[in-house]
């Protein structure tokens, strides 16, 4: 039995990569869902941003069970600098970065190792199921002839918990998560576009591989930063489009839409007012 650990220790293929803020609710049932992976050669590298709940209690319940590796840090409030450490203290091949509120289903990292073995892409990515909507979510091909301008100009196509990326080029590329406040809730989309400003290859697995659990209530909770922190990661990049700034114009105009409808269907008043009071200019940009 230890001759069979020590083997799934040293064999690491992918480092799952989960990071956790008071998840006590969630925590048992995510390392549940990875010890049920029918492909064994992983790791998981749990990174806590300072729980005050029993979210690592949980956990060190589970080092038996799991190649489970636990860290905890000081509160942060952004998953950035949790999956940069995770990144760092990783030894598998490729990362594969899990929320604790989605699942993987059982046969998602044999699946995603077949594709690798086949294709020598970047970064994988797949469909996957939304708990709470109860219906199957498919994701959009990134154009391969300018996946930057792509992402940029018609906007994140990833589920992040769907995504598997090569360590080797993350390395190589120098590409981390941003960890400046201004990026909060846009820090994965930021990472995207940094891979293919860096010539990354995605590749699409079009099959449903795992849950999704879209958080509406935390996000509409803050809005108005997700807001303006989605303005400056736009703007970060703005140099790169000179020469389609029409196009970029417009991609901001279609975002502040698509805020307000959601805002709208949520009844966000707060928001509202916000951008009534930002348009009119009784607030800065």
């Amino acid at each position: 039995m230890n001759n069979v650990k020590n083997k799934r220790k040293n064999n690491v293929f992918f480092s799952i990569i989960l990071t956790t803020y008071n998840s006590e609710i969630y925590i048992s049932s995510a390392l549940k869902n990875l010890i049920n992976q029918k492909f064994k050669e992983f790791e998981v590298i749990l990174v806590d941003d300072g729980s005050s709940d029993n979210t690592l209690h949980i956990a060190k319940l589970f080092k038996n069970k799991l190649n489970l590796k636990i860290f905890k840090l000081f509160h942060f409030g952004s998953p950035a600098r949790s999956r940069n450490f995770g990144i760092k203290k990783s030894k598998g091949k490729y990362l594969c970065f899990f929320d604790c509120d989605d699942s993987f289903y059982n046969d998602k990292l044999r699946i995603i190792y077949n594709f690798i073995k086949k294709n020598n892409s970047d970064v994988f990515y797949h469909n996957v199921y939304l708990k709470k909507e109860k219906k199957n979510f498919y994701s959009k091909y990134i154009n391969k002839k300018n996946s930057f301008k792509d992402l940029l100009l018609n906007g994140n196509k990833i589920v992040f918990s769907s995504s598997c990326v090569k360590k080797k080029f993350l390395i190589k590329k120098n590409i981390k998560f941003n960890e400046n406040k201004k990026f909060v809730s846009v820090e994965d989309y930021d990472f995207w576009l940094k891979v293919a400003k860096s010539k990354g290859y995605f590749f699409l697995i079009n099959r449903i591989l795992g849950t999704y659990n879209l958080n509406v209530m935390s996000i509409s909770r803050n809005r108005i930063n997700h807001y303006l922190n989605t303005l400056s990661l736009l703007n970060s990049y703005k140099k790169f489009l000179v020469s389609d700034i029409i196009n970029f114009k417009l991609r901001k105009i279609h975002i502040l839409i698509s805020f307000i409808k959601i805002s709208i269907y949520e009844k966000n008043f707060q928001f509202l007012f916000f951008i009534f009071s930002y348009l009119i200019g009784f607030r800065k940009k």
